[in-house]
């Protein structure tokens, strides 16, 4: 079993944690996740640093310039961590009409749909409001029928959605290897089939299907470098809805500027502590 360092800083605000999620994200650092205390009104970043790397030196660097307050630094099992998450996670209302059970040996009844989504390394389980925002616009564009890619799975939840909304077929990359294997884990316990690749953005996408929807919760500028890559429009059908998550409010406008010269249009947003997100259409 594999063991890791975790180390727990607490955050003051949310405009700091849109800040470090951005930073992290920038560092192409995804073993982390925002742990929030409803109760005590409290946030706590949680990092987990594989103990055969030095990658940890470099996170805690770019961290070092917010001055957090450092709540725990240990080495932990993956089973503690993740039982620990267990402990901290309920089912829940990921958005109206769709729930998270955390659980693998549990099945929950809940009206509507229920995703089975684990804890494990890699970030996101629904509990972040960029994952939630995406989801809403995903439920307002719909998948029955439709082809869906979802650039920057993570855990896969986004997939296992729209899978589960009755998309036709779903692709999910990720350059992670941790989210890989992840996203893999949520198509089976969801029971869904979802074709998931390694790929650092579209770099080994084929040019077999073009979507009719592609899903991304990432950053601005990650997002940005994915519109102006020459597959982007290659892989989408004309018409085709564009959901795009992860972007802290300040740039937002520079996201919407670089999205016009790409040939989108948008349709709609949604806002949530800080953070955006954006519903485009291609229109060329």
């Amino acid at each position: 079993m594999d063991s890791y360092r975790e180390v727990v800083f607490k955050l003051k605000d949310k405009e700091e944690e849109s800040l470090i999620v951005e930073d992290l994200n920038i560092f192409n650092f995804t073993k982390f996740y925002v742990e929030d205390d409803v109760e005590q009104s409290e946030s706590f970043l949680k990092l987990y640093f594989s103990l055969t790397d030095d990658q940890d030196k470099d996170v805690l660097q770019i961290l070092s310039k917010y001055n957090l307050e450092l709540i725990s630094d240990q080495i932990i099992k993956e089973k503690n961590w993740l039982e620990e998450w267990i402990k901290s996670v309920q089912v829940f209302e990921f958005i109206d009409g769709v729930w998270i059970n955390p659980y693998d040996n549990k099945k929950v009844e809940k009206p509507g749909l229920v995703l089975n989504i684990i804890p494990g390394s890699a970030f996101g389980t629904g509990t972040h409001v960029t994952t939630k925002l995406a989801a809403k616009l995903l439920s307002k564009v719909g998948c029955q029928g439709k082809c869906v890619l979802d650039v920057g799975t993570g855990s896969g939840i986004l997939a296992v959605y729209a899978k589960k909304m009755g998309a036709k077929y779903v692709r999910a990359i990720d350059n992670d290897i941790f989210a890989i294997e992840k996203a893999k884990e949520a198509a089976r316990l969801n029971q869904v089939d979802i074709d998931i690749q390694m790929s650092d953005l579209l770099k080994d996408v084929e040019l077999d299907i073009k979507f009719d929807v592609i899903v991304s919760n990432i950053i601005a500028e990650v997002l940005i470098e994915l519109i102006k890559d020459a597959k982007f429009h290659e892989i989408l059908n004309n018409k085709a809805d564009i959901i795009f998550s992860g972007i802290i409010k300040e740039r937002e406008e520079i996201m919407l500027e670089e999205s016009k010269k790409c040939g989108l249009e948008l349709k709609e947003r949604v806002e949530d502590s800080g953070w955006v997100a954006l519903w485009l259409q291609k229109v060329i």
